[in-house]
């Protein structure tokens, strides 16, 4: 299983690490050395791990980079081809109805000879059920349209909508009242209907005829005239609410229904899917937000790296003076520092117990105390650490007497810093603390007002 993970892993690495060595040597170098400022904080062992690391880094980011805009690619180009892309053979889709012709080219080839030919494709006719279905809707709609202002054509007292078209049908409508006295031909009401009063109703007949190529379609709409009243409370959106409420009990038989895309003067349409734009928009947020992240988290991690070795310090302190307070001398307990960190198994590396162990190798291979502790001293930035190196060689100087004293001195100090460092963080956690707070405030002053406010409205 192991080596299957590293086969993988090394073959995600390939394309990446073909994209560095492909860039400019000037830009190459110019990202491996702002990579690298920000990693001289971490305390990187000696100068080639420290190269391993940038490239490792490098690496990462070029494979996110690659797979990512990889996958983009994929997935932009199998919305391409689901949308856009017609299928290489010679069956040409004709419009649907009302929708008119389209032209197709095609290529006739006889042995050498080659000519373009623009066949133009009619339509899709209906069958007589198809025509029946779709003449009973469109007049359906006509009707709600014709109806205008008004609640229906069972219940007129103002005018008409007499529309040459029909939102959504190729026809050309027009229309013939039966009495001009009661309905006009532009769709006003005549004398007759304003002479109405009471419950007083007058019936007419409309003659309907819709125009579409071979079809016609032909319906005679009675309307019911009544007493104006006033205005009428029904709003479009009630009447478009009607309206798919109607469509949808027709079509309950069916497995889909289709919503109509107007109702009156009210546009019906669906929520919109995934375009194209948006899909490439958010893959491409989604990588330039990752690599923003490993950026970050490579700032971040100077900070990190110093507020744990500030929180080590008194923990080292305590071992040299415990060890060299014991009777040890200066390597060895720097040594035995270093069996205790690597004999601890299933943590994570410590950046001063690091340079610990980095010591306590260059003390084994006949390096001299005092130069050996101040090359350690001179790796870190605080400045705790330098004088603890400074206290070091005192003390290798001075003798065990004076050393132990200074290095109570030491401990005594590194304590307070850190009980310093500890009451920092505390106030640090407190102030992050301070937005959610305000959010249990608040989440708890509408659980005491919600029972209030209630019994207010209810007065």
């Amino acid at each position: 299983m192991k080596r299957y993970k590293d086969a993988c892993r090394r073959f995600l690495k390939r394309p990446a690490e073909f994209l560095i060595r492909r860039l400019p040597e000037q830009v190459r170098e110019s990202l491996a050395a702002g990579v690298r400022k920000r990693m001289e904080g971490q305390y990187a062992d000696t100068e080639q791990q420290m190269q391993l690391r940038v490239r490792e880094f490098l690496v990462k980011e070029g494979m996110l980079v690659f797979w990512g805009m990889a996958v983009l690619a994929v997935m932009l180009a199998s919305l391409a081809i689901y949308r856009f892309v017609e299928p290489p053979s010679l069956v040409f889709e004709r419009n649907s109805f009302g929708e008119g012709e389209k032209e197709v080219s095609v290529i006739l080839q006889n042995g050498e000879q080659e000519r373009e030919y623009a066949l133009t494709l009619g339509e899709q006719e209906l069958s007589q059920e198809e025509e029946r279905t779709l003449k009973d809707r469109f007049f359906d709609e006509l009707e709600e349209e014709m109806a205008g202002e008004n609640v229906s054509l069972r219940q007129v007292n103002r005018e008409l909508c007499f529309a040459d078209t029909l939102s959504g049908w190729p026809f050309l409508i027009t229309y013939e009242p039966a009495d001009g006295g009661l309905v006009r031909l532009d769709g006003s009401l005549g004398e007759k209907s304003a002479a109405l009063s009471g419950d007083e109703t007058a019936d007419t007949r409309i003659a309907v005829r819709a125009e579409y190529g071979p079809y016609i379609w032909e319906k005679d709409m009675t309307v019911r005239l009544t007493a104006q009243k006033g205005e009428n409370t029904v709003s479009p959106f009630d009447r478009a609410v009607r309206r798919l409420q109607q469509e949808e009990k027709k079509t309950r038989s069916e497995k889909t229904y289709a919503a109509p895309s107007q109702a009156g003067e009210i546009a019906i349409s669906r929520e919109p899917g995934i375009s194209l734009t948006a899909a490439g928009l958010l893959g491409t947020a989604i990588v330039v937000l990752l690599l923003l992240r490993n950026v970050s988290q490579l700032n971040n991690g100077e900070k990190a790296c110093r507020k744990e070795t500030l929180r080590d310090f008194p923990l080292i302190v305590h071992l040299l003076t415990l060890y060299m307070g014991a009777g040890l001398s200066f390597p060895s307990a720097v040594h035995r520092i270093s069996l205790d960190y690597t004999s601890r198994t299933g943590q994570e590396k410590k950046y001063a117990f690091e340079e610990i162990l980095r010591m306590d190798a260059r003390l084994q291979l006949g390096e001299g105390q005092q130069e050996a502790c101040m090359q350690w001293g001179r790796r870190f930035q605080e400045p705790v650490y330098q004088k603890l190196s400074l206290t070091l060689l005192q003390v290798m100087t001075k003798g065990t007497r004076e050393g132990r004293m200074l290095m109570s001195h030491m401990e005594q100090e590194s304590f307070r810093q850190r009980l310093d460092q500890a009451r920092t963080e505390g106030e640090e956690a407190s102030t992050k603390l301070l937005f959610p707070m305000i959010l249990l405030l608040g989440m708890v002053m509408i659980l005491v007002m919600f029972p209030a406010i209630v019994r207010f409205q209810g007065f």
